[in-house]
């Protein structure tokens, strides 16, 4: 698994939260994409890299570039989990459209575990409804309960930025 220049590059693309938070679309008159398997690059909590193609994970968020909970890297710590959790397993991934960063967006699986369910499980992510109607909300609620991951620290009312989560 690589982690490191790719997630500081990765990083310095998503500076506008506007930007990184865009509506994911397949354009229309397109025939459905492919799906994809392989190994996979960590670039950040939320987006990998799967032969030389970026992946935004879709239906949950992990903190942006700079977040900190108090004094700990929470974006780090969420690029880390979610290599830590693929190791060297083959990552399976289904694409829906794609995001204003030209990255593919994907349900993205690693030894029969949807990525977006670990991630949100273990409170390093949260449910984005807008584009998974909820499939992670009861995750990020029980990982709330359990202060798990970033649920679990002292984090800034800031922490997501101006996106919403309804």
């Amino acid at each position: 698994m690589k982690i490191g220049a790719p997630l500081i590059a990765a990083a310095a693309a998503c500076t506008m939260l506007a930007a990184c938070s865009s509506e994911h679309q397949r354009p229309s008159g397109t025939s459905p994409l492919q799906n994809i398997s392989g190994s996979a690059s960590v670039i950040d909590g939320d987006t990998i890299e799967i032969h030389g193609q970026r992946i935004r994970l879709s239906g949950f968020d992990t903190p942006e570039r700079g977040a900190y909970c108090g004094d700990i890297n929470v974006y780090r710590h969420a690029a880390f989990a979610l290599s830590d959790f693929i190791a060297n397993r083959t990552v399976s991934c289904t694409p829906d459209g794609s995001d204003a960063y030209n990255r593919i967006v994907a349900a993205c699986s690693a030894g029969g575990t949807d990525l977006g369910s670990y991630m949100v499980a273990q409170g390093w992510g949260r449910d984005w409804p807008q584009y998974s109607h909820g499939a992670y909300a009861g995750a990020e609620r029980r990982a709330r309960a359990a202060g798990a991951g970033l649920w679990g620290m002292n984090c800034p009312d800031n922490l997501w930025g101006n996106r919403t989560y309804e």
